[in-house]
């Protein structure tokens, strides 16, 4: 194994400890298709959703946050996660490129998007700017 392999699977090892760390929140996010992403749009003045695929590893150490936030704020907000594998043409639409990508919509249109794995005070304070 080089010093490289090494290291990455050591960041990993760490990355994955801190994920189980983060404790797993009762809240679940809707799942989001194409099929009803639009009427999801049309009644919920804020909608913030989750861009994931399974095979990425940035994603699956954001959820644990993005479902904190969630229950924190699910009375004033619609939350749910896209899986861009299986819903590319809504992926496409919205210009998702890299994944994690959180989009943020007020009465139907985009109103802001963070890419990565941002920390929970990030996406709390980001979402804060469009809940009353």
């Amino acid at each position: 194994m080089s010093e490289i392999e090494s290291l990455i699977k050591e960041i990993a090892e760490k990355l994955q400890k801190r994920a189980e760390s983060i404790k797993s929140p009762k809240y679940e996010p809707e799942s989001v298709s194409e099929d009803k992403f639009d009427e999801i749009l049309s009644k919920n003045k804020v909608v913030v959703i989750d861009c994931w695929a399974d095979w990425c590893a940035p994603c699956h150490l954001y959820e644990p946050i993005f479902k904190k936030v969630a229950e924190k704020y699910k009375d004033k907000a619609f939350f749910g996660r896209l899986n861009v594998d299986e819903n590319q043409k809504l992926a496409d639409k919205y210009n998702v490129l890299n994944i994690p990508t959180t989009l943020i919509f007020v009465d139907g249109q985009l109103k802001d998007s963070l890419v990565g794995a941002v920390d929970e005070n990030t996406l709390e304070d980001t979402i804060k700017k469009y809940i009353s």
